[in-house]
């Protein structure tokens, strides 16, 4: 971890017991951050990397990453394979040193996704990717970190150093720079001009779409959680882009919330947790503009039936829901491959309410006060936020 994190995760004076946390800071100040990404220092940034994929000729894209940086990445396949003529894939930053080093050669290239830049292990892959030719990115908030010296090139997000422990901006940051780093290399290969600068127009407006939205949003949070606090369990539903807002959205909200909380795609719910589903839990439905939205809306149909609790994410075009208990609208024209961050930020805000009932772990340090926590976690970690 980054020192000057690990510092002010252990300054008294920087702990905040109460609202507004931190993570409630680093919320509001996701539009701002993001818009951030489009200034002249990010797209440097983005070019010099751009220069190197025609000089090296990169034929392929790694994605890795772990946890909130894993999840992202599987989102970001969908615009790459939209958008490029570059084959991408995602891996555990740890599985690709155990078991895909051979599908690394000079013609690819490695993103390493990691916010601190401090993740244990991940100079050893980084240099296992270099001696296999690999190109190597860096994607993390910190320039001066462990990870940013070792890369070829970095693309590095604003906001520096983060207090809280959950990734929220920092997430949305990622997500949104290597989204403009896809259309960037869409229109620097000169395929799929016309859809590259129709999602560079909505990335654009997205700053704003987002500061005239969350104040809804947080507002709806409290309504929200009073229908559905009493489930004792919590399945969250995606699919295509919007599978790892799902992963995302149930890490955050068994961690603010206590609940267990599942994640699973559309179908694979379908085809088997539905069967034990019950009155005293809910179905969280990503529906947002896509091609199998009404199969989402059918399976909460069924949920509903079957006699489940249910929260919906639609965009406002659909109207109330006469199944859904609970229901978040976002905005409407917003194209598949960019919904996760429209998506995401209300169901951060969501479990943010959650953790005011004081169920889960504190809401920006989770449980890393908690000395049983800490002594399990030496098992696992020689160094890291959970082991000091």
């Amino acid at each position: 971890m980054n020192k000057y994190v690990l510092k002010t995760l252990l300054d008294e004076e920087k702990r905040r017991n109460k609202h507004p946390y931190w993570i409630y800071d680093s919320l509001l100040m996701i539009p701002d951050m993001i818009s951030s990404c489009l200034n002249r220092g990010v797209m440097d940034q983005i070019e010099t990397v751009l220069d190197q994929f025609e000089r090296r000729n990169i034929k392929r894209i790694i994605f890795t990453g772990r946890g909130s940086s894993y999840f992202l990445t599987l989102s970001l396949n969908y615009i790459f394979n939209e958008l490029t003529e570059i084959s991408t894939c995602s891996y555990l930053t740890n599985l690709l040193k155990i078991y895909h080093l051979d599908d690394l050669d000079e013609f690819t290239a490695v993103f390493v996704h990691s916010t601190s830049g401090e993740s244990e292990g991940d100079k050893e892959v980084v240099e296992c990717a270099k001696a296999r030719g690999a190109y190597t990115i860096g994607v993390t908030d910190l320039s001066n970190s462990t990870l940013a010296q070792t890369v070829d090139n970095v693309i590095v997000g604003p906001g520096g150093a983060k207090v809280e422990l959950p990734a929220t901006r920092t997430y949305a940051t990622a997500l949104f720079r290597m989204s403009v780093f896809a259309v960037a290399l869409a229109k620097r290969q000169g395929n799929h001009r016309d859809r590259a600068d129709s999602l560079q127009r909505i990335l654009g407006r997205m700053p704003d779409l987002l500061k005239e939205w969350m104040p809804v949003w947080e507002k709806q949070g409290a309504e929200i959680v009073s229908k559905i606090e009493a489930c004792q369990a919590f399945f969250v539903l995606g699919y295509g882009p919007n599978l790892s807002t799902a992963d995302e959205t149930a890490l955050a909200f068994g961690q603010c919330g206590g609940i267990p909380t599942m994640p699973f795609e559309l179908e694979n719910f379908i085809r088997g947790p539905i069967q034990f589903l019950t009155e005293e839990m809910a179905v969280i439905a990503i529906a947002n503009e896509g091609p199998l939205q009404d199969r989402v809306l059918r399976a909460v149909m069924a949920a509903k039936t079957i006699g489940a609790s249910t929260l919906v994410v639609t965009p406002k075009s659909l109207g109330q829901l006469p199944y859904a208990d609970a229901q978040i609208y976002i905005p409407e024209g917003i194209p598949d491959v960019l919904s996760p961050i429209m998506v995401m930020v209300p169901m951060w805000q969501v479990a943010y309410e959650f953790g005011k009932l004081g169920r889960g772990g504190h809401q920006d340090r989770l449980s890393m006060d908690r000395e049983e926590f800490k002594a399990g976690m030496k098992y696992l970690m020689s160094k890291d936020k959970w082991v000091m």
